[in-house]
């Protein structure tokens, strides 16, 4: 029965270019309350100090394991991770982040047995230097609310927190019987693993503590990335037909569309927004770039099922109906520039900082 063993949990915690984070980082996990846990550092091919840091703290301490390997990317490093557990639960955490209290894996490992869950997610903080930013709390439900759409809705767009994989207890076994791996070489590969977890109709539990702290970091590679409004695109793409052909698979399009929808809706936000962020001509150069997203095939045909008011009677706040589906007609009218200046206007009310809280934290965000 599920719940009733519980023996360890592992800490997964890919490790490149963090030399001046990493002590701190690891601080936060050897300082927990709960010492039946493991911790898997992997070495992603750092090209500073951070391997020989790793191996100190594998030779200082028996829970602490590494792996050295060639430069793979996040995705891949998780997933060598995932690879060496002997948990039954697993944490996955940035080298440049915290745990924020003590009692964290103690809290989220007693919640999973509890709730006989299979992924527990709690709240989170940004910081930067001293400097703290406010709970993002996730209102989010259990039991069969979350085999709604509303709460894909939420979770995956204006609360976020199913979004990354960080910040989560995932049920071992829940990933592994399920093939549920980070895809390589893609960018938003936590957030397809964790659409792709979605899909698989795990149970969900939640905990209103603040579990997790992001690190804001100057010039990190996400920001630039960011900044790549043709790789923002081409990824956002890719990510929507790497789960189209997923759901089609398992035989699940029609039961979990409205999951597709919901990310390709976001992306016209999400570029359209990071095309005015990086100061190019307001309205024109972000009404040329939606053009070519909204003719991708794809996203066309699902942006028209929107604009028809497919997927959204599930969806409860009303004042997200009615956008969803007046942009929706918008971009199918290819009325981009008008799209465009709405996405700017929206950028000063609270609808989209609640959507962009996340995600898109400033382009300074990791």
């Amino acid at each position: 029965m599920k719940g009733q063993r519980f023996s360890k949990v592992s800490v997964v915690i890919p490790v490149y270019q963090t030399e001046a984070y990493l002590r701190e980082c690891m601080e936060s996990v050897l300082a927990q309350d709960y010492n039946n846990l493991e911790i898997i550092l992997v070495d992603d091919g750092s090209p500073d100090r951070c391997p020989s840091l790793c191996d100190w703290y594998a030779e200082k301490n028996s829970q602490v394991r590494v792996i050295h390997q060639e430069n793979q990317g996040l995705g891949a490093a998780r997933n060598a991770g995932l690879k060496e557990t002997k948990g039954d639960f697993v944490l996955f955490l940035d080298s440049d982040d915290l745990l924020s209290q003590q009692n964290t894996i103690r809290t989220l490992a007693g919640t999973a047995v509890r709730e006989n869950a299979d992924i527990v997610t709690g709240n989170f903080r940004r910081f930067q230097g001293k400097r703290y930013g406010a709970v993002n709390r996730h209102h989010l439900q259990g039991g069969n609310y979350t085999k709604t759409a509303d709460f894909r809705f939420r979770g995956f767009l204006t609360e976020g927190h199913l979004i990354m994989d960080c910040g989560k207890l995932y049920r071992k076994d829940f990933l592994l019987q399920n093939h549920l791996w980070c895809k390589r070489q893609i960018h938003m590969e936590d957030k397809l693993r964790n659409m792709m977890c979605c899909v698989c109709e795990p149970v969900y539990a939640f905990v209103d503590d603040c579990v997790y702290l992001y690190r804001i970091t100057e010039g990190s590679i996400t920001s630039q990335y960011r900044r790549n409004i043709e790789v923002l695109e081409r990824d956002w793409i890719r990510v929507s037909v790497y789960l189209y052909r997923y759901l089609k698979e398992h035989r699940k399009l029609e039961q979990f569309g409205d999951l597709l929808a919901f990310h390709i809706f976001c992306g016209i936000f999400t570029i359209g927004r990071q095309n005015l962020k990086t100061g190019r001509k307001k309205g024109k150069e972000a009404a040329k770039i939606l053009k070519r997203y909204g003719e991708n095939n794809l996203v066309h045909c699902t942006i028209q099922a929107l604009a028809k008011g497919k997927y959204l009677k599930e969806v409860r706040a009303p004042v997200w109906r009615i956008l969803l589906q007046g942009a929706s007609v918008l971009f199918c009218m290819r009325l981009y520039r008008l799209v465009a200046w709405g996405i700017f206007l929206l950028q000063g009310l609270g609808t989209e900082r609640k959507e962009s809280r996340i995600r898109n934290s400033g382009d300074s965000a990791k």
